[in-house]
């Protein structure tokens, strides 16, 4: 028999104390909750509709000057 068989390879890892590491989470109350709880996110889907139409209306906007000759050398 060899002796990695008979030798302890690894030995367990203590236990850890976690009651130090966060405090437990917090329970809504009876009562407490958000009415509207998407409104954040219909706002920020606002925001980036707002930003991907300026974008590419100015993509569009540099192509159609382009070809107009508005920006021909």
């Amino acid at each position: 028999m060899s002796t990695a068989v008979v030798e302890r390879i690894a030995e367990q890892p203590k236990k850890t104390d976690l009651s130090l590491v966060s405090a437990p989470p917090k329970t809504v109350a009876e009562g407490e909750w958000d009415p509207h709880p998407l409104v954040p996110v219909f706002i920020a889907g606002a925001i980036s509709l707002v930003l991907a139409a300026t974008f590419i209306g100015s993509i569009v906007a540099w192509l159609a000057l382009r070809h107009s000759g508005v920006m021909a050398p």
